[in-house]
């Protein structure tokens, strides 16, 4: 067969290979505006010549704006982008002085500039400013309604002002510091805290509000009870997942709002919280041949922390609560004036030694009546955290009268027999009820197992 090639076509594939090389060589010519990240190479060599601590030191005006009029270098590496939404336009850089947050009017900063990147900052003609009290470096200002307003960096003050160096794909690793020991020196820092748990109404709680978009803090305590806020953004990626119910460590960087410190996580992996929670019984260790729970220790109208008891909520935000009338103290949950469409908070008991036949006794009182929303339930497979995850048996008992006008006095529950397990179990005490027509005050006292 002939071929349909033929010297007549020479001319005109000559001048199609030759645009399709013109084509390919002003391709390769043109840097794409996103570039990934280079997974190594050596940074960029800039006359670096103040560090982040004393171009800080440089902004004297409280609330107001500092023009940076010397020809200062700083540099250092990326600690928080905005890739999980929980910074907007906004990157911090930190060198070994400390750190600073950058505005940008720009964002998708993490697709340049991500964490683990170094980057260098002209700062000539930029302005130093602080929002409620934190310092920022920005691009500009605007005159709105009669006072002056940040603007984050241009794309032209970006390409004149900022020089990437190098990618370490191991980013710095964060300061480890205790809840003691935050202080001004380390805003803008990476930082991170070990032995710390979410407060017991914060735990299994969204991080943010990811319908509404609000931004929401959730406290962070540790075992001396000494407590740091945990903000994150409603725009964030992660805003909608829960937070741990354990003890563990957390990391993100430190800022502050009008003298409040406050941690911004990177994303949820930043929190590692899967240890037994402060004071918590070792689910390992024997169960407990007896109990006997008088509340003596709780303080009225506060969340309820006694050692190895678990008081939590899964759904709503409040928890068990102490109480006391002439002289009497014990737990407490409502409904009443919360807000909520659903309430439900357990109040369960250290691990017990239920290999023998054991009896459970307590005591219970209602308030102002309107639904049954106390049960009492045994497990063998709770694990220390989350009821919910658990399988539960209820158990029966004798309520105390509905009075829908006060309280109820305290009326014994009966000898309960507990059954029988090869092992340990755990008594569940549960609350469930709503701001509308379930608002029932349930109070129990006098927890004994025997």
């Amino acid at each position: 067969m002939k071929t349909m090639f033929s010297m007549k076509n020479i001319p005109f594939f000559s001048t199609l290979l030759a645009a399709v090389l013109l084509i390919a060589g002003f391709t390769a010519c043109v840097k794409t505006e996103f570039d990934q990240p280079p997974a190594g190479g050596e940074p960029i060599t800039l006359n670096v010549n103040k560090t982040i601590k004393e171009l800080k030191a440089l902004h004297v005006t409280p609330g107001g704006f500092d023009k940076i009029t010397e020809d200062i270098i700083i540099g250092g590496e990326v600690v928080m982008d905005d890739r999980s939404g929980n910074y907007y336009k906004t990157l911090v850089i930190q060198d070994a002085t400390g750190g600073i947050e950058v505005k940008f009017n720009d964002g998708f900063l993490y697709q340049q500039m991500p964490v683990g990147r170094t980057v260098y900052i002209r700062c000539q003609d930029l302005i130093l400013t602080d929002y409620a009290g934190l310092t920022q470096l920005i691009g500009s200002t605007v005159e709105e309604g009669g006072q002056l307003n940040d603007v984050g960096l241009t794309e032209a003050q970006v390409r004149q002002k900022i020089a990437k160096g190098a990618y370490n794909d191991v980013p710095v690793a964060p300061k480890e510091v205790s809840v003691a020991d935050i202080n001004d020196d380390l805003l803008s820092t990476y930082i991170r805290l070990s032995d710390v748990e979410f407060i017991k109404a914060d735990t299994a709680k969204t991080w943010a509000d990811p319908i509404t978009k609000f931004s929401l803090n959730r406290t962070l305590q540790d075992c001396n009870g000494l407590q740091l806020i945990v903000r994150t953004s409603g725009y964030c990626d992660f805003a909608s997942l829960k937070t741990p119910t354990g003890k563990g460590t957390i990391e993100g960087v430190l800022g502050a709002f009008n003298g409040t410190y406050q941690l911004y996580l990177r994303d949820e992996t930043g929190a590692v919280m899967d240890s037994l929670r402060c004071g918590a019984i070792d689910p390992n260790a024997p169960g407990l041949a007896s109990l006997d729970e008088k509340f003596d220790a709780v303080t009225a109208n506060a969340d309820i922390e006694l050692p190895g008891w678990v008081n939590v909520s899964v759904q709503g935000n409040r928890i068990w609560r102490g109480a006391s009338f002439s002289g009497d103290k014990f737990a407490s949950a409502t409904a009443f004036s919360s807000g909520l469409a659903a309430m439900e908070t357990w109040m369960i008991t250290p691990p017990l030694d239920l290999k023998t036949q054991k009896t459970l006794t307590f005591e219970t009182s209602s308030g102002y009546w309107k639904h049954d929303g106390f049960t009492v339930w045994v497990s063998t497979d709770f694990n220390g955290q989350n009821p919910a995850t658990a399988t539960w048996t209820q158990l029966n008992f004798t309520l105390p009268p509905a009075n829908t006008n006060g309280y109820s006095d305290f009326v014994p529950s009966g000898n309960i027999q507990l059954p029988v397990f090869n092992g340990k179990g755990y008594i569940g005490f549960k609350y469930t009820g709503d701001a509308t027509s379930n608002t029932t005050t349930w109070r129990f006292d006098d927890v004994r197992v025997q």
